[in-house]
């Protein structure tokens, strides 16, 4: 997992570094004012980062409290008042914009012990999933290293503290998504999870049994990568018809996208490289490109789409890159008006370009 988001565009491997870093700081390091100063400035870096860091300094907050590190719990509550500037906006956040992370606890739950175990589920994005019978011993590899610390956490101070830290991280997360969707196997663990390698390379340091059952994690993630690696990496079905529609488009053309199909649309018109006019469909989908939900057309969507029609010329060209659900609302729009041909069709997106008759 750390491999494939090491090249990942989003945050989740900053998160990995500033978790792993306050972790060692807050529980390791001496308490002292150099490290202290790190620990308000990384608490303060890792909030702006990423929304799962709210989560991983409220659990080193509460378990520095018990530990009697206070001057930590302290540091790290003064970097994260910094971020009470930007609580209104994330709380006026729509449901909607996560609405894609809800799933089963106990599909959130196994999808974590695999990680921990080695293997892990997948994002679309980085390839193909690992095979389901890595993923199920990577999850029974995964619960064997956690019962394993969970009885043996009394025996060294600093597995005592890396346990009730990763405890309560999940902890945290499992019981806030049942008010809101937050956690997501193959994405949430990576908050703490250069803190779960350190917790079980040390335990393993002090038990044969669980340097076992580490170098079994090792040898599925080693496994898992290999495979991840070599898997065939061609372009999807969106990325290849967006390059279709920058080698035949032509100035005059419009394109209407919807869905997660507007934003790479949008971003390749203003970087040039698409020669057509990009519109939403439905036209809301402009106001938040980087989250969509399912819903169907309005009456100012079709009359954006009848304005399109009736403005093209006799060489012009109206293109629909949209989810196949909308095939249906736009028949009755376009049949009249001229020739429709269908160019790509998948499960995932259908391309239809209009002309006049």
């Amino acid at each position: 997992m750390l491999l494939l988001y090491s090249a990942e565009a989003r945050a989740y491997a900053l998160l990995s570094l500033t978790g792993v870093l306050l972790f060692l700081l807050a529980f390791v390091l001496p308490e002292r004012p150099r490290n202290l100063a790190a620990i308000a400035l990384l608490s303060a870096v890792s909030l702006y980062l990423h929304y799962l860091a709210l989560f991983v300094v409220a659990a080193l907050t509460t378990v520095a409290a018990a530990e009697k590190r206070p001057r930590s719990a302290l540091a790290a509550l003064g970097g994260a008042a910094l971020f009470l500037f930007w609580v209104p906006i994330m709380r006026a956040q729509p449901r909607q914009a996560v609405a894609w992370m809800h799933e089963p606890s106990a599909d959130f739950a196994a999808g974590i012990l695999s990680s921990l175990g080695g293997a892990g589920r997948i994002p679309p994005p980085f390839g193909p999933p690992l095979p389901l019978a890595l993923v199920a011993v990577g999850g029974v590899v995964g619960l064997v290293l956690a019962s394993s610390l969970a009885r043996s956490w009394r025996v060294d101070p600093e597995l005592r503290r890396a346990s009730a830290f990763l405890v309560l991280f999940f902890g945290g997360v499992l019981f806030a998504s049942l008010a809101r969707p937050i956690g997501f196997g193959g994405r949430t663990e990576m908050a703490v999870l250069p803190v779960w390698l350190w917790t079980v390379a040390l335990a393993g340091e002090r038990s044969r049994f669980l340097r076992g059952a580490t170098w079994s994690a090792v040898a599925i993630a080693s496994v898992s990568t290999i495979l991840l690696v070599v898997a065939p990496r061609g372009p999807s079905v969106a990325e290849r018809t967006l390059e279709a529609l920058e080698r035949t488009g032509r100035p005059g053309d419009v394109l209407f996208a919807g869905a997660s199909f507007y934003l790479p649309a949008r971003l390749a018109a203003d970087r040039g490289r698409l020669p057509m006019s990009v519109h939403a469909f439905p036209l809301e989908q402009a106001s938040h490109p980087g989250w969509t939900v399912s819903r169907r057309s309005r009456p100012e969507d079709d009359a954006a789409v009848r304005r399109a029609l009736d403005r093209t010329g006799s060489t012009g060209r109206v293109f629909f890159e949209v989810p196949p659900s909308y095939r249906k609302e736009l028949r009755p729009l376009v049949a009249p008006r001229g020739v429709t041909r269908r160019i790509v069709e998948s499960p995932e997106v259908i391309l239809l370009v209009w002309s006049p008759k």
